[in-house]
């Protein structure tokens, strides 16, 4: 063998072995266990929160407040605490109850593996029945629980005194036969993020192990339009909820899990709805504001133009106003 095809073949070995220790290596620092429930529980855990028996989940809720009732709904991969700066100016005049979904935050895996959007709306309306609720002054929900508030206003808008739409997914053109990608339910982000693992089908089966921490943090700036807006330790909390026991695997299953999307039935609910979005919004495209205020028959559109896919974070003060400026008025 020449001498110069030897020298070529012993580079090529030393490359693919050094990428193969580099790529041992990264994926070492990246291997992160389950946090135990016990752990994140002592850390997250509030004063005013409790868990639930409720169906086959163990709900972790949170209850503040005094007055008509509000449901307060998160979305992917966040929590109930999403709603911290909203519960405190609600709960003047309102008793606000947020809590983690299945597959989220302290409530974890259930034991059905059952995390898709119709089961969270009937999971909720079991909540309230079990809280002995029998009317709701209003269902707020942002991104994916925003989908889960308008499917529970479906389901029973006879005790629903008004919808609350922020940065809401399941809307899409009636008008097109076709949906273009911009119209699905979610647009996967430009840049690297927790979107682009699940959209892959090898990478995502390595997420329930393999969860850099830059990844949380690089999502966590594509929701947000100012990321100097971001609170300190919010980025720790989402990273450390992410890896809550179960709720990995949990989130892998949650995305392979489909609902019938009733949108279109949404033309029929009179209830009073205010939609807020945030112009800035990467992951939700703002068109969908559109689509949803076209096709309910009693709503108010609110567009923030310094706000991104979290307006009650990113904004709260003046997000909440408005809200209670539209439930004042209804």
């Amino acid at each position: 063998m020449p001498t110069i095809l030897k020298a070529i073949i012993k580079v090529i070995l030393y490359t693919i072995l050094t990428l193969f220790i580099l790529i041992s290596i990264l994926l070492a620092i990246w291997y992160k266990n389950d946090i135990p429930e016990e752990k994140n529980t002592a850390k997250y855990k509030t004063p005013q929160s409790s868990f639930i028996k409720v169906g086959d989940s163990e709900l972790h809720i949170r209850k503040r407040g005094s007055g008509p009732v509000i449901f307060l709904i998160h979305g992917s991969f966040s929590s109930l605490h999403t709603w911290a700066k909203w519960e405190e100016q609600l709960n003047d005049n309102y008793t606000t109850i947020s809590m983690d979904l299945p597959s989220h935050g302290l409530t974890g895996p259930n034991k059905t593996c059952t995390y898709h959007t119709n089961y969270y709306s009937e999971l909720l309306w079991a909540l309230a029945d079990s809280l002995k609720i029998d009317s709701l002054a209003a269902i707020a929900g942002n991104s994916m629980g925003g989908r889960v508030a308008w499917e529970m206003a479906l389901k029973k808008p006879n005790r629903v005194g008004n919808l609350i739409l922020v940065d809401a997914s399941g809307a899409y053109n009636l008008q097109s036969d076709t949906l273009s990608s911009a119209q699905k339910e979610y647009r996967k982000p430009s840049g690297f993020s927790v979107f682009s693992i699940l959209h892959n089908p090898i990478a995502s089966r390595l997420m329930t192990t393999i969860t850099p921490k830059f990844l949380f943090k690089s999502s966590l700036k594509q929701v947000y339009y100012d990321e100097s807006r971001i609170v300190e330790g919010t980025m720790e909390r989402y990273y450390d909820l992410m890896l809550h026991e179960g709720n990995r695997q949990a989130t892998l299953e949650r995305f392979s899990q489909k609902s019938e999307n009733n949108f279109e039935k949404l033309s029929d609910l009179k209830i009073p709805s205010l939609i807020l979005w945030g112009a800035k919004d990467k992951w939700i495209l703002p068109t969908h504001a559109q689509y949803f205020n076209n096709i309910l028959p009693n709503s108010k559109l609110i567009i923030y133009e310094d706000a991104g896919h979290v307006p009650m974070e990113e904004i709260p003060e003046r997000s909440v106003n408005d809200v209670l400026e539209f439930l004042k008025e209804n």
